[in-house]
């Protein structure tokens, strides 16, 4: 059982720099709510590989300025046995938050937003 939803804790989500906030995890609710809808849509755990991200920690990993992760309104989710970025995509955005929001696909991982600014949908 997580702390957020049935599935999901806040530590999934710290701030994986170091010397920058110690481990923050601002985490929006409707975040929360879309990967809870994704990971009972495909029945398999999701792993978040970066959720918040600090302001120096988000510039330390290249992300880019204005990024939604340092919103507390991104995850990058890496792909469970057995799915694709690709399908994790396509799935994805049969849930509201995330057709209207960012995703974007990349080797073995997927990003993931809540933007309200209308849909971005990227390959890398």
């Amino acid at each position: 059982m997580g702390d957020l939803s049935k599935n999901f804790n806040r530590s999934e989500f710290a701030c994986k720099g170091t010397n920058c906030c110690g481990h923050s995890a601002a985490v929006h609710p409707d975040l929360v709510d879309a990967l809870q809808a994704l990971r009972d849509r495909i029945g398999k755990p999701l792993s978040i590989t970066s959720g918040f991200r600090c302001n120096r920690h988000n510039k330390a990993v290249g992300g880019a300025e204005q990024s939604f992760h340092t919103l507390g309104m991104a995850a990058d989710v890496s792909c469970p046995a057995g799915v694709s970025p690709e399908e994790l995509a396509v799935i994805a955005e049969e849930i509201p938050f995330f057709r209207e929001g960012g995703i974007g696909v990349y080797a073995s991982w997927v990003h993931l937003d809540v933007r309200q600014s209308g849909k971005a949908r990227w390959r890398s």
